[in-house]
Parts: structure tokens; C-alpha cells; sequence
């Protein structure tokens, strides 16, 4: 049976960078057997436990592109050259960017590793999601269903 792991990485005190962590909460409500779902909490280096030996991966987080709040992009890590984080204290500890150049090196990255990044407008510390970023997880589950479809279809 093919899986689809799915992972949210982001802060759940930190307004629209929860994104990902309630994501994993709405999808739990209603997952199929072959969605495997994974909070990885803040810690973006947390993800390197959970690429060993899954083959298709879709990991969810707030990324600053300089987009309108809300907007969703699904990329490959190797599409699109991530910035690194020049601020030791990033809201991740070790940020994603940093966490799969890592991974790279240490050839962790599974072929099939997408990323969904949705822009935050706000993440203030005990921060409400905004509701662009609301809406924006609307979009990022049908992405994830369309995903699971051509999986398993």
C-alpha cells in the first residue's frame, strides 16, 4: 500500500506559523489509512527522524516568500533554492531551509519530498490564525487529497 506522509512544522504559540501543526489536527479528523501524519513541532531539524525510509512526503509550514498573506505555494526542495536563515533564533531553532540542505548532504532526501508553503501574515506570539492563512488550509488539504489520488491511482 502506497503511504503519503504528511508533515506540519511550525509553532503552535506563533499565530499563522501553527499552520502546519493544525493542518495535521484537521487532517486526524478525517485521515485515510494511507495518510501517515506527523506533527514535528517547531524544531524543523525534528524532520530528519521522520524522511528515513518513507518515500513520498509532503511537508506543510509558514514560508516568508514575499506573497500576499495566505498565498500557497507547492514546491520540490530542489526547485526552488530555499534561503537560509541568517538568524540563529529563527521560529524553528534550525530552520527548514538549513534542516534540507542537511538532509541533502547526509542523502535523506526521499524522491518524492514536496513542500507547501502558505505565507503568514501575522505570527506574533499567542497570535490567533489569520483568516487568510484559514482559507489557505482549505487549499492546502485539497492539495494533499489530490496528492493522495495520484498516489494511489
Amino acid at each position: 500500500m502506497t503511504v503519503l506522509t504528511v508533515i506540519g512544522v511550525g509553532n503552535r504559540l506563533r499565530g499563522d506559523d501553527a499552520v502546519g501543526p493544525l493542518l495535521i489536527d484537521e487532517l486526524s479528523k478525517v485521515s485515510a489509512s494511507q495518510l501517515e501524519l506527523i506533527d514535528a513541532g517547531s524544531d524543523a531539524l525534528g524532520i530528519l527522524e521522520y524522511l528515513a525510509g518513507r518515500e513520498h512526503i509532503l511537508l506543510v509550514d509558514a514560508c516568508r516568500m514575499g506573497k500576499a498573506p495566505g498565498s500557497l505555494v507547492t514546491f520540490r526542495p530542489l526547485e526552488r533554492k530555499l534561503i537560509l536563515d541568517t538568524d540563529p533564533l529563527s521560529l524553528h531553532g534550525l530552520g527548514l531551509a538549513e534542516t534540507l540542505d542537511m538532509a541533502e548532504s547526509l542523502h535523506m532526501l526521499p524522491t518524492d519530498l514536496k513542500i507547501i508553503g502558505i505565507e503568514p501574515d501575522s505570527i506574533q506570539f499567542n497570535g490567533k490564525l489569520s483568516s487568510s492563512v484559514q482559507a489557505a488550509m482549505s487549499l492546502a488539504i485539497e492539495k494533499i487529497n489530490d496528492e493522495l489520488f495520484q498516489l494511489t491511482n
